[in-house]
């Protein structure tokens, strides 16, 4: 499936000011074996050499980005820098190596690595996890994992890694625009101008958009278009900026090839505020145009000024959370979303904000008082956002959660599924109903809907592997469930709940132990009592509160 990317602006250098040595001279292919050394190239550009590490002898392959040394499991980058990897990570990389696409047993290489010695699944794990954050294989294309059996080293070549084909509609992944905008206006509109764009492209069957969350990590980082497509496997690059005055706005968006840095198409914007949402429903409609496709209109209501700033309010509330997601930063979002209701009663984005907010609270424990009267609320809260924006896919992901915690788990799903088709971008909304799915007992379906999370946000955050491995260690894919949480580096410790309940599913019982230790830690108040309380009705999946619930004792979780 061709995929288009579209990034933020940066606007001093144009764009070939930005080439990496990556643009000038490209490697092998992935898993390619390359007979024939060649010198290293020297690339010399605005004043800057750079020395690229072209030589790859027959020992060596392409993995990734990353070259491999075969015979002692050491790897390079394209500077010819090695990069940090143990010991007993180097040599399990190495002997996979040896037999690329073929299936290497758990037990194979506990025996080759560590000589029979008594070590437990986890330590195979821990280097896969460790080898995949090395070479940068956080899809897990590279180093695949085969459910029940163990790892095989794929040699895929690297038009394949993208995933695409031109009988295939394109993908849109949307990064931030750049805001050149003046103080005091620097940073009002934050990046609702990108997610519109998202949201319109995304509404359309013919193409695919990379959700925000993975698109918003090259935020002004320095890399070349081609680097940044290949990375979300992109066939074309959107830039844009945005300037705001305090009256007028000023986008400027240009589409380019995401392998050849060709520019496609440009244009230049100067509208009013209250325009935005049409004008970025003109500019999907163009994107779309331009790669040969038309996009149904769009456009809605015109926003408000006091609709931009309660969306700010919620956008940094939910940056904020996604950062650090603790009690601290939970109750500042309360209280400016509060604040975002009181000023601007008008605006749906308060109204989710709060609505969101509360039912996190709840779930963590993190919320005090009548706990019936914060669900009625909340509930109250999301239905007022859907009311005033029936058009808002936040807002149906609200209700969603809501709705889920409340125990009507049919009418989350109705939500969940209603939001998707206003963005089917948005791995926010995949999760949700992933985990209404999961409470039904549809694992199959909640992990298939996880594969498509994945899909559009390749470098995806915890949220998406916190729903994965609930719904395979409810699978009973406990050793899979516990690879994809190692190898998760954001995993906060309010997940580590789930952690517990899969080091006891494989016998882990020390583990299970400190996991739940430190969960306990941070949230003192969870009980048995409380646990079952709150999944009752809900958790309808057969069996599976009660063997959450047998789990949750059997690690230490106090019973009132």
């Amino acid at each position: 499936m061709p995929a288009i990317l579209v990034a933020h602006f940066i606007t001093y250098p144009p764009s070939w000011e930005r080439m990496t040595p990556l643009h000038f001279a490209k490697g092998p292919l992935v898993g390619e074996k390359v007979q024939r050394p060649e010198a290293l190239v020297g690339v010399e550009s605005l004043g800057m050499r750079f020395a690229k590490r072209n030589r790859l002898n027959s020992f060596e392959i392409r993995l990734g980005r990353v070259t491999l040394d075969c015979a002692s499991g050491r790897v390079f980058d394209d500077d010819g820098t090695e990069l940090d990897l143990r010991h007993q990570s180097r040599e399990v990389l190495s002997f996979l190596a040896e037999t690329p696409g073929r299936t290497v047993t758990r037990d194979v290489l506990i025996e080759r690595i560590w000589s029979g010695r008594a070590v437990s699944p986890d330590s195979v794990a821990q280097c896969i996890a460790e080898i995949r954050r090395v070479i940068g294989d956080a899809k897990k294309t590279i180093v695949e994992t085969v459910p029940r059996e163990g790892y095989r080293l794929v040699p895929t070549r690297q038009d394949a890694l993208r995933r695409r084909s031109t009988a295939e509609p394109p993908v849109i992944a949307v990064l931030p625009f750049d805001d050149l905008s003046a103080a005091p206006h620097k940073g009002f509109l934050s990046d609702a101008v990108s997610e519109n764009i998202i949201t319109a492209l995304a509404r359309n069957p013919q193409m695919t958009v990379i959700s925000r969350k993975s698109a918003a990590q090259f935020r002004e980082i320095d890399l070349g278009i081609a680097e940044i497509a290949s990375r979300l496997g992109a066939d074309f690059v959107v830039e844009g900026s945005q300037q705001y005055d305090g009256e007028r706005l000023r986008i400027t968006v240009q589409l380019i090839d995401g392998e050849t840095e060709a520019h496609i198409w440009a244009e230049e914007m100067d509208v009013p505020l209250a325009d935005l949402l049409e004008t970025n429903s003109r500019i999907s409609a163009r994107i779309a145009n331009a790669i040969g496709f038309s996009v149904v209109d769009t456009a809605e209501a015109k926003m408000s000024a006091g609709d931009v700033n309660a969306l700010m309010i919620t956008n940094a509330a939910q940056s904020r959370i996604m950062r650090n997601f603790s009690r601290e930063n939970l109750l500042i979002n309360l209280q400016e979303q509060e604040a975002a209701i009181r000023d601007y009663p008008d605006s749906a984005w308060g109204y989710l904000g709060q609505a969101l907010a509360l039912r996190n609270g709840l779930r963590h424990g993190w919320i005090e008082g009548n706990q019936d009267a914060t669900r009625t609320r909340m509930q109250g809260l999301a239905r007022k956002a859907v009311e005033l924006d029936p058009n808002n896919f936040m807002a149906y992901l609200a209700l969603g959660r809501v709705m889920l915690f409340n125990r009507d788990v049919p009418a989350a799903i109705g939500a969940f599924r209603r939001g998707a088709e206003l963005n089917p971008s948005s791995s926010l909304i995949l999760v949700g109903l992933a985990d209404a799915l999961v409470f039904m007992g549809e694992t199959d379906e909640a992990l298939d809907v996880i594969a498509q999370a994945e899909r559009i946000d390749p470098l995806y955050g915890f949220s998406v592997v916190w729903t994965k491995v609930w719904a395979l260690w409810q699978a009973g894919e406990c050793q899979t469930a516990l690879e994809e949480f190692l190898g998760c580096p954001s995993m906060p410790v309010a997940a580590y709940k789930d952690l517990a309940a899969i080091h006891h599913c494989l016998g882990n019982k020390q583990k299970a132990a400190d996991a739940i230790g430190a969960y306990l830690a941070q949230n003192p108040t969870c009980t048995l009592a409380g646990i079952r309380a709150d999944h009752t009705g809900m958790w309808t999946a057969p069996g599976a509160l009660d063997r959450w619930l047998a789990a949750m004792e059997a690690v230490g979780v106090p019973p009132e």
